[in-house]
């Protein structure tokens, strides 16, 4: 059995607030009762008084707004609002960005960021832009930057790697990503890594009039998010929520395949764990001369190989790499059947958000665990998902081999135990009465050592999970407002199963 660090206890509840693990740089936190989760979405001072952090991208992190106090103190504008960022260049990103908004460049002892006005609109406008493109300081930077400045005693003790942590992480991904270890390009997070290929496509694409996207199947929201803002007025993308409807994509190809940049999708993909025909995909963007996207993060590229089919591949390595749940990184490798790859790999080195060097210590510190961590989380998937298959409480069951997809999953499977971490299943019954006594720790995030059940709806799409033209969308993509997403950890198979079945049959 592998030295995994302890998982959070399959068998209690965790309090509202807590870091998922226990530190300050944990990229999960507990929201226990769906009212906890609904309070969190609606700014409930109730909720939010007791978070810490919570997941780093969407909310921003407290030694963030330690850095944003001791400014408004440093430079005697405490009515100014200060947003600090990964580098000068994500400064600048956000200025332009935000148009003539009367803004001004910060840099104090390493750490850069923007100064703009008390406007909740243009103040609202920042974080989701830095959110959608990964552009907020690292936890761990700001951290060094408090200490170095008297504001913080000492950083938060953990290990660290001892060596070339770029190199590290580098060598253990090679393999998956199929690509040598000098041409993986790191990203201070996973929406970084998709950011700098979206910019790379975008400048070989753009001159040759191919201004616009296929969304293939329902994508994570920051991803939807950047193709959606950030395309450019001349795009006109289209979305396929129906990963099994290729007939329409190739329609759409033929009248319009000139037009498109780009194809983006997920195998597997969040929430419905469905797997698309990526043979046929890579035929439809080999013909139409489309870069093919491809995001394997749901299972992992240590249980899928996309590299005969993609371009492009994009991986968070928040999850399964950072098997702790500690860690924001992302990874970005091209394959040897892409396009101009030299152009674009240049392209992307000099688009991308570098991680920080603390950040990179952390992940090269657990990254040698991967493997190990994705052969018990394959294990315990397994058994999970044949009790929920087969409970009378639980309505449907989306994973890896469930049925509808099991044959392409099977393509792109490494070997035949490949699962992942996640998967999702519907209650057959009101979604607060099970969720809120399910006994496993509850919040965002997954692929890591611990157990974590979320309502995924709930947590990245609010409005539409709560207004009736949203549940009509979601409908057309087949999923359930009320749909449960379940990242299982290393917790034993038997206590996680104990404790689904002690919330489904009280």
């Amino acid at each position: 059995m592998p030295a995994f660090v302890k998982s959070m206890s399959a068998g209690q509840q965790l309090p509202l607030g807590c870091p998922i693990p226990d530190s300050p740089h944990a990229v999960s936190v507990s929201l226990p009762t769906m009212a906890d989760v609904i309070g969190y979405e609606e700014k409930d001072q109730r909720v939010l008084s007791k978070f810490g952090s919570g997941y780093p991208r969407f909310v921003v992190h407290p030694y963030l707004r330690k850095i944003e106090a001791h400014w408004q103190s440093l430079f005697d504008t405490p009515q100014k609002r200060y947003w600090p960022v990964s580098s000068d260049k994500m400064a600048q990103r956000l200025q332009e960005h935000l148009g003539g908004v009367d803004a001004k460049f910060i840099r104090h002892r390493g750490v850069s960021g923007l100064r703009l006005p008390p406007d909740d609109a243009t103040n609202r406008a920042a974080k989701d832009f830095l959110q959608h493109i990964g552009g907020f300081l690292s936890s761990r930077q700001a951290e060094d930057y408090l200490v170095a400045e008297g504001t913080a005693a000492s950083a938060y003790p953990e290990n660290g790697f001892e060596g070339d942590a770029s190199k590290e992480v580098r060598r253990i991904l090679a393999p998956l990503l199929g690509s040598p270890s000098e041409d993986i390009v790191l990203a201070n997070t996973g929406m970084n890594a998709f950011f700098a290929v979206f910019e790379a496509v975008k400048g070989i694409q753009s001159p040759k009039g191919r201004n616009s996207w296929v969304k293939l199947g329902w994508l994570y929201s920051d991803t939807m998010h950047i193709l959606d803002k950030l395309s450019g007025t001349d795009a006109e993308n289209i979305e396929l929520l129906d990963v099994f409807d290729l007939d329409r994509l190739e329609k759409v190809l033929e009248q319009r395949g000139e037009s498109f940049a780009g194809i983006v999708t997920e195998a597997p993909t969040n929430p419905l764990v469905q797997t698309i025909d990526l043979e046929r995909i890579r035929k439809l963007a080999t013909k139409y001369e489309i870069f093919l996207i491809v995001d394997p993060t749901v299972s992992s590229p240590a249980n899928i190989d996309v590299t005969p089919y993609a371009d492009l591949i994009v991986n968070s390595l928040t999850k399964y790499a950072a098997s702790e749940g500690d860690v924001m990184l992302g990874a970005i490798a091209a394959t040897a059947q892409c396009p101009e790859r030299e152009a674009l790999i240049a392209t992307i080195r000099s688009a991308v958000e570098p991680a920080y060097s603390r950040d990179l210590s952390r992940l090269a510190s657990q990254v040698s665990r991967y493997g190990d961590l994705v052969e018990q989380t394959n294990r315990n998937a397994a058994k999970v998902a044949a009790f929920l298959e087969t409970h009378p409480k639980v309505r449907k069951t989306y994973w890896a081999k469930e049925p509808s997809s099991r044959a392409n999953f099977k393509r792109i499977a490494r070997h035949a135990d490949a699962v992942g971490a996640l998967m999702s299943f519907e209650y057959d019954g009101p979604l607060a009465e099970f969720y809120d006594r399910v006994a496993l720790p509850k919040g965002p995030s997954f692929g890591m050592t611990t157990s974590l059940l979320c309502p995924y709806i709930y947590l990245a799409h609010y409005a539409l999970a709560t207004s009736e033209d949203g549940r009509g969308y979601l409908a057309q993509a087949g999923i359930s407002p009320e749909l449960l997403r379940l990242s299982v950890g290393t917790e034993p198979a038997e206590e996680i199963i104990a404790a689904l079945d002690a919330a489904l049959s009280p």
